[in-house]
């Protein structure tokens, strides 16, 4: 049966303005030179201020590592010009409030101490970068320049599927290990040594990114999904569609990614019609005669198949004042 598809919920008062896809627009690259990306300690961040802003807002590619969706972390609302130098203005316990949120969120996404401090580095020679007008809580006219706890720009962390389809699928991305750009080859296997099941994941991802969604990974667990679809971005609309990532040989016997139950995949249906969002099974089937080491390659992804089911619920009351219209 035919699917019938629902038009995605448009967001209210929306500021972020859309820009052409990469790699439709790719100025950027001939100025600034190529986009970088550095793998540290299983996390793939962007820390350029102009890259990331590439990347966020030319296909709405990773998330901010102190935000939720985009990297639009602010340490202050106000600024005030000292030494000809236009500064943020914080009180002394916000100031020593973001010393110890810095490094404890940023710990919280498996960094190590090399890559935080790395992080918290200005990332400009501008003189005012990294620098914050601290103001005594107990006497306000107190005020001293200090090093700011955390940079004002906010790096972009990019899932392991998103920085392989920029590498692989549309090549305007580099990604670095110990200042050693990685070929795609070794990425792949990287990848690969990150999570078993990457195969089946960076495929379902490449199918619904070459078919203009924007597909993100992880946002869907609160919904016990695998990924989310959206329509141009995050910040323009709600999430259409909830997808679980499925692995099909032909051979019943292999055990699945996620086993359902009749119980569990109802519960799962009723979430996802409770948040007005269509749950979507998305089936990556490889070949039965494929074999370990061809997974050790991107050229594997020639022969999988994807298919898609589309999940809904019955409701016999509804099916049945339909029927007597």
């Amino acid at each position: 049966m035919e699917a019938e598809f629902r038009a995605p919920k448009r967001r209210p008062r929306v500021h972020e303005v859309y820009e052409g896809p990469l790699p439709l627009n790719q100025d950027h690259g001939r100025d600034h030179g190529p986009l970088r990306a550095d793998l540290i300690n299983q996390q793939v961040l962007v820390q350029d201020p102009d890259h990331v802003r590439t990347l966020y807002t030319q296909g709405f590619f990773g998330k901010g590592v102190l935000s939720k969706s985009g990297p639009a972390h602010s340490i202050s609302d106000q600024w005030e010009s000292r030494d000809g130098l236009m500064l943020p203005v914080v009180s002394s316990s916000r100031y020593e409030e973001l010393r110890r949120w810095a490094g404890q969120t940023l710990s919280a996404q498996v960094l190590d101490d090399a890559a935080v401090h790395h992080t918290l580095r200005p990332q400009t020679s501008e003189p005012e970068a990294g620098l914050v007008l601290v103001r005594s809580d107990a006497d306000e006219s107190e005020v001293e320049i200090r090093r700011l706890p955390i940079s004002l720009s906010e790096p972009l962390q990019l899932s392991h599927e998103e920085a392989f389809f920029l590498v692989y699928a549309l090549g305007c991305l580099t990604v670095y290990h110990h200042q050693t750009p990685l070929s795609v080859l070794q990425l792949w296997r990287t990848c690969l040594s990150f999570r078993s099941d990457f195969v089946s994941f960076y495929a379902a991802y490449h199918f619904y990114r070459s078919r203009g969604w924007v597909p993100k990974t992880g946002s869907g667990a609160k919904y016990g999904a695998d990924m989310m679809l959206y329509r141009k971005g995050p910040p323009f609309y709600h999430a259409s569609y909830s997808v679980v990532v499925e692995r099909f040989t032909g051979a019943f016997a292999d055990p699945p990614l996620r086993p359902f139950s009749w119980r569990s995949l109802s519960a799962l249906s009723r979430i996802t019609a409770n948040v007005s969002k269509e749950l979507l099974l998305c089936y990556v089937i490889f070949p039965f005669d494929l074999s370990e080491p061809e997974l050790r390659s991107p050229d594997c992804l020639r022969t999988l198949t994807v298919q898609e089911v589309m999940v809904s619920r019955w409701v016999s009351s509804r099916e049945r004042e339909q029927d007597e219209i």
